[in-house]
């Protein structure tokens, strides 16, 4: 990106005070902005961002999204050293930066993937294939939110060929301000579970809500196995079911899946077979856009490993299946079955948190996440958090209390966990990301 401030305040419909700077890139947050940034100063739940301005500066910002009740106090504050760009609502403000921005690329393909898990893996296949060749921006991390994608949006390049993007949402509408920000060529669905029950209520009304990204000039994308199939191909005739394209699916545990394509033989580097679905999607999607086996055999076989999403560590003397950056129903029983199916020398240890935003579901949820815990072939199993208690008692009427440790205590968790660890074991990480599981990274380096 390379826009002048007074360009930006156009196409965010605000107004330009100051001196006209050259804008590189765009953040939300003082502390990791890069010099020549345009910083907004988005207001929060518990955090105003209006009060880090003069700090923002400091590091570089070269201009400044205020709102405009905070206008006078942030040019006191910057002293001419940025350009000041006053708006009514700086997230509004955004969004139709972002958008109009995003409408200026007319030669970049737009896709878009949503869901209840997946979205991240099933687009970082996607881009991670078409970038055999091709010049692709796609959404850093899972910058995927009302905020986040708009931030992903800015990241796009002239002469970018593709975008690939996913989009989250946790609350009635919010699909429809995403697309409006970016309204997407090709879409996919990765699936319709449990995951924002608090927020949705139920699965139908999840379904109806994520299909909302499928506008009427979108192709889209939605897995045979789909419960919701027939209502999102009622949404459209552009909406194409996609089943398993590969010829070979062998399950190499933690050195990945073995796949045909074609005649191309190939391992993506991926634990969990659950993995060949996201793969089916983007294997479809590519195929839309004309990308051939080779390609697709490249970039599936290219993957990098994510934070928290199956990432395979070999963390001191241990190996850890680092899969904490969410959780879902779904999700947590392909962990466990996954972690199953290994043969493995040490001991198997399952560590399992939370399941959040089920709402209503959220007790029947844990107790079936104990039941498949019953079944699993594991040595030790760790359950942290309110919820996990009624995994707890599934797996107490089941007899298998005795490998089990429950607590809603993370400090408890922590000395179980190292108690119970040793040399050569593997080691299973989930749970929904305010349980933080990640943290048991520095308790799992000091195994002896």
């Amino acid at each position: 990106m390379i826009l002048s401030s007074r360009r930006i305040a156009a196409l965010a419909s605000s107004t330009h005070f100051g001196p006209e700077r050259t804008v590189t890139s765009v953040s939300v947050d003082s502390r990791t902005l890069a010099e020549g940034a345009l910083y907004v100063a988005l207001r929060g739940g518990r955090v105003d961002g209006h009060s880090f301005v003069k700090e923002a500066v400091d590091r570089g910002a070269a201009a400044l999204l205020v709102e405009k009740d905070q206008l006078a106090r942030t040019l006191e504050a910057t002293s001419a050293r940025a350009a000041v760009i006053a708006c009514d609502d700086c997230a509004s403000a955004l969004r139709r930066f972002a958008s109009l921005y995003a409408a200026g690329m007319r030669s970049c393909t737009g896709i878009a993937v949503t869901g209840s898990c997946g979205k991240t893996t099933t687009k970082e296949m996607v881009a991670s294939i078409l970038s055999v060749g091709h010049s692709v921006a796609s959404t850093p991390g899972n910058l995927n939110s009302t905020i986040g994608l708009p931030l992903s949006v800015l990241t796009m390049e002239e002469g970018d060929e593709y975008a690939v993007f996913e989009m989250g949402i946790d609350h009635v509408g919010e699909m429809d301000e995403l697309v409006s920000v970016f309204p997407p060529q090709i879409a996919a669905v990765t699936n319709i579970g449990l995951s924002h029950l608090a927020s949705f209520g139920s699965m139908v009304a999840t379904a109806r809500e994520k299909g909302r990204i499928f506008l009427p000039q979108t192709q889209g994308f939605i897995l045979d196995d789909n419960p919701f199939g027939d209502y999102f191909r009622s949404l459209s005739p552009a909406i194409e079911t996609v089943s398993n394209p590969f010829g070979l699916v062998e399950d190499l545990g933690l050195d990945g899946i073995r796949l045909r394509l074609g005649r191309e033989d190939f391992v993506m580097p991926t634990f969990g077979m659950h993995n060949v679905k996201d793969a089916s999607l983007a294997v479809a999607i590519c195929r839309h856009l004309g990308l051939d086996d080779w390609q697709m055999a490249q970039g599936l076989s290219t993957l990098k490993p994510l934070f928290g999403r199956s990432r395979v560590m070999r963390e001191g003397r241990l190996t850890v299946i680092e899969d904490c950056y969410n959780a879902s129903l779904d999700s947590v029983s392909d962990a466990i079955a996954s972690l199953s199916r290994l043969s493995w020398k040490g001991d198997k240890l399952i560590v399992l948190g939370d399941m959040r935003e089920l709402g209503s579901a959220c007790k029947d949820a844990h107790r079936k996440v104990g039941q498949a815990l019953g079944k699993a072939d594991c040595d030790h199993i760790f359950l942290y958090g309110e919820a996990m208690e009624e995994a707890y008692r599934v797996l107490y009427d089941m007899g298998e209390s005795a490998k089990v440790v429950y607590t809603d205590s993370f400090s408890v968790l922590s000395q179980s966990l190292r108690k119970e660890t040793k040399r050569g074991d593997l080691v299973l990480l989930k749970g929904s990301r305010a349980m933080a599981m990640e943290r048991l990274h520095d308790v799992l380096r000091e195994v002896p």
